[in-house]
């Protein structure tokens, strides 16, 4: 049986875990989604410039763009798809643990930073 402070300081380290692999897997999302559209404005060049209130992006440069994701989702696939288990995991795990120790207190929101 555990105090209340060292349940506490475990529950810590544990949702403290969890959001920095929830990070980890937000910023890995964000530089594929970067590394496709870096890809796709490097292989369509604009011949014109328009006005700077109008998009550039045509939708033959989305469908690149999906296409060019696409393929770096399945390479990185994977490694994404552990991420998230690992994420299910401890999240199951901190339930556990606040379900036997009958912890009913809100658990902390998740935020990038």
């Amino acid at each position: 049986m555990m105090t209340r402070d060292a349940l506490r300081a475990v529950l810590a380290r544990m949702e403290a875990s969890l959001a920095d692999t929830r990070r980890n897997l937000i910023f890995a999302e964000r530089a594929l989604s970067d590394k496709a559209e870096a890809e796709t404005i490097r292989r369509r060049p604009k011949a014109r410039y328009y006005h700077r209130r109008m998009s550039r992006w045509t939708g033959a440069d989305e469908a690149e763009y999906r296409r060019i994701l696409d393929d770096l989702l399945s390479v990185s696939g994977p490694d994404l798809d552990r991420l998230q288990r690992k994420i299910e995991r401890q999240n199951a795990a901190i339930e556990a643990l606040r379900h036997k120790y009958g912890v009913n207190e809100e658990r902390p929101l998740f935020s990038l930073w």
